[in-house]
């Protein structure tokens, strides 16, 4: 494995728990520390392990992912040492599974509250993270408190900068923005970062950046020990995107090279190339359906420092660069340069302090058809890493305050390269989500608008036969006509990442109102079915099928039209894979109590068959809670909801090796918790596959 010294495009952002150099800490896990004396069966497999969990954790921050699963199995020998703890923590904030570190290092400071002396401060990232914004600055203030008056002369982490983003996420979560934010899955993102998304003028391609492991390349960046850059391309598929695949040509780098622009004509494309002056931005030319090598972009808009991201206006006479040039207010700023009458670019400008901050900017883009430019920024009022905002433009040419776009798209991790689509409706982005593949994924949000209020009609509505005709017209009295009155439910039931069909799937429709199956189907070799539905109305239907998880949903038939006899329902399930979750709609508890009520048997058997049908899958079972009350009381009741769960399945039969149970309090809302219903819907349990 080679380490290399070279510039990326996302050196910039920091190591998502703070500046290594200062926070964290490699403690050395001792023997002594780690060997129980009256256990020596493990013992041996298990030093194994952390000896080279060490070794991996030393390299650096590209392999915690590999030094994690080794600390995990010597885990299991002593649970109780407060050092693997906590790395174990450290290690699991620096991935999707941000949500485990708290466990660990609460552990570690509950075992031994001076394991380092930075414990305090990863508490705080651990809550922050897990928007536990109350306990967050109270460990932030414990770590601040713990050096001197020399020391924080030279502190280099913005503590205080910390506590800021805490308070001011504590009101962006209250005020949710109505949005869907879909991962756009397997075949695009992977274990790895995954970022920047460059949508082809076309809208059929999509090209990013990516930091996998590929064929060959083997080279690994020496600040944070990750695969170099490389640009990929997935290309759509109807609804879906295709496997991504490397971009094997001239844009391919020895080193590191990442994919920014592509002019609207699709004839040029900016890339960032970290081999040049420390990081500049070249262009590839696209002759007779190949590109050219990359060259420098014109002169003034590079320099000795870096330029990582650019963005042009519609009319392609306006530029801002993101850069640590000269005269920057501190990091990476926006500058602006404009075409003169010669066609060439004026020098750049800083965009000023009202836009730019002493922290980071990054991913500048300017929208499609209206005087609006998003980036994100460490500043401003971010809740935590990069957040996006947007300013637009007035008609005298003056830039609004910057807006940060809110909660969910923002978060405390980073959420960075935020590309707005032209009819406002959608926009992809980079960010660190705990339903991601690994690392920073790419995301599409979908804006749902604002909420509106529901009308009702009470104009009268004639139908034809009620007019009666014309004296002089020929009138016939209407007679009774007998057709077939039958009616079915079709459809296809499919895979929903892949879209395949899925055969021999069983469609069980569910007569509410006697708690009957009332009807039942089996999907064809194409995935269609045909069921006999007794009535047009609305029924309970329970999907099954092979290595799929169940699905159970209600199939409102009576809002759907009748074409020829039959009413059509589609359904999508989803493959039993690691990461997979499904929320558990029907398990209800007393109110403020973890007691199971008993209409919650029907959901409960069925979850108990999943795990009996497939006896390899282990699964974690979580509770969670809406916002009201204490942030503590929430994760006790949460906890203590789904550790009731899992007891159930242990009682039918289930091994207590294959269940967790964890409780996330309100820190993972599926719904607006300032309304009555959205509340309703964050008050759920759900399971994850852990392992299949």
């Amino acid at each position: 494995m080679k380490i290399i010294k070279s510039t990326i495009l996302t050196l910039i952002i920091f190591f998502v728990v703070g500046q290594v150099s200062i926070a964290q800490e490699n403690v050395k896990i001792k023997k002594a520390d780690f060997q129980i004396v009256i256990k020596e069966v493990g013992f041996t497999d298990a030093w194994k392990d952390i000896k080279e969990g060490e070794k991996l954790f030393t390299a650096g921050m590209g392999t915690y992912p590999n030094a994690l699963e080794h600390y995990l199995r010597a885990n299991k020998y002593n649970s109780d040492c407060a050092k693997l703890n906590y790395k174990i923590g450290v290690c699991y904030l620096v991935t999707d599974k941000f949500y485990y570190a708290t466990e660990y290092l609460e552990k570690a400071y509950l075992k031994d509250n001076n394991v380092t002396r930075d414990i305090h401060y990863m508490l705080a990232r651990a809550y922050h993270l897990n928007l536990d914004f109350d306990n967050a600055i109270e460990n932030y203030k414990a770590y601040y408190s713990s050096f001197s008056v020399k020391e924080l002369e030279k502190f280099e982490v913005g503590v205080d900068n910390y506590i800021k983003q805490c308070k001011y996420g504590q009101d962006i979560v209250n005020k949710p923005v109505r949005v869907i934010i879909n991962n756009l899955g397997e075949r695009v993102n992977s274990e790895y970062d995954d970022y920047n998304p460059v949508l082809h003028p076309n809208q059929d391609k999509l090209y990013f950046t990516s930091r996998r492991e590929t064929e060959n390349k083997e080279k690994r960046l020496e600040a944070d020990n990750k695969y170099f850059e490389n640009v990929f391309v997935s290309e759509q598929a109807g609804d879906l995107w295709r496997k991504a695949k490397m971009v094997e040509n001239k844009l391919d780098s020895k080193n590191n090279v990442a994919l920014l622009a592509i002019s609207p004509d699709a004839n040029k494309i900016y890339l960032y190339n970290g081999d040049e002056n420390g990081g500049d931005i070249m262009v590839s030319e696209l002759k007779n359906g190949i590109w050219k090598s990359p060259k420098s972009i014109s002169g003034k808009l590079l320099s000795k420092s870096k330029e990582t991201t650019i963005a042009f206006n519609p009319e392609r006479n306006e530029i801002f660069v993101v850069s640590n040039m000269d005269g920057s207010i501190g990091g990476m700023d926006i500058f602006y340069s404009k075409l003169d009458e010669k066609e060439k670019w004026s020098e750049p400008i800083n965009m000023g302090a009202a836009i730019n901050t002493i922290y980071d900017e990054e991913g500048v883009y300017w929208h499609p058809k209206e005087d609006k430019l998003y980036f994100s920024s460490q500043g401003h009022n971010s809740m935590g890493g990069f957040d996006v905002f947007m300013i637009e433009r007035d008609e005298n040419g003056m830039w609004s305050n910057p807006i940060n776009l809110g909660y969910p798209i923002n978060t405390p991790n980073d959420d960075i390269f935020f590309k707005m689509d032209e009819t406002n409706k959608y926009a992809y982005y980079s960010s660190v989500r705990d339903n991601g593949f690994g690392g920073k994924d790419l995301y599409k949000v979908i804006f749902l608008g604002e909420e509106k209020e529901l009308k009702l009609s009470t104009e009268d509505i004639f139908l034809a036969w009620n007019y009666k005709s014309i004296e002089d017209m020929f009138y016939h009295e209407p007679s009774e006509i007998k057709v077939d009155t039958a009616l079915f439910m079709v459809g296809l039931v499919t895979d929903a990442k892949t879209g395949d069909s899925i055969q021999m799937a069983k469609i069980e429709l569910i007569d509410l109102e006697v708690s009957q199956v009332v009807a039942t189907g089996l999907t064809d070799t194409a995935g269609a079915y045909k069921i006999k539905i007794p009535k047009k109305k609305d029924y309970g239907v329970e999907v099954t099928a092979k290595d799929y998880l169940y699905f159970v949903e209600m199939v409102y038939l009576s809002q759907k039209q009748v074409v020829d006899s039959k009413v059509q329902a589609n359904f999508q399930l989803d493959k039993i894979d690691v990461g997979a979750k499904m929320v558990l709609n029907n398990i209800f508890f007393e109110t403020n109590k973890a007691t199971i009520k008993p209409e919650s048997t029907t959901e409960l058997e069925r979850l108990a068959n999943l795990l009996i049908e497939n006896p390899t899958i282990r699964l974690e079972i979580s509770g969670h809670t809406d916002n009201v009350g204490s942030y503590r009381a929430n994760q006790k009741l949460s906890e203590s909801r789904a550790k009731s769960v899992v007891d159930y399945l242990v009682e039918k039969g289930v091994g207590s090796s294959r269940l967790e149970y964890k409780g996330y309090s309100f820190n993972q809302p599926i719904a607006d918790n300032n309304t009555a219903e959205g509340r309703s819907q964050n008050r759920r349990v759900e399971f994850k596959v852990l392992s299949k």
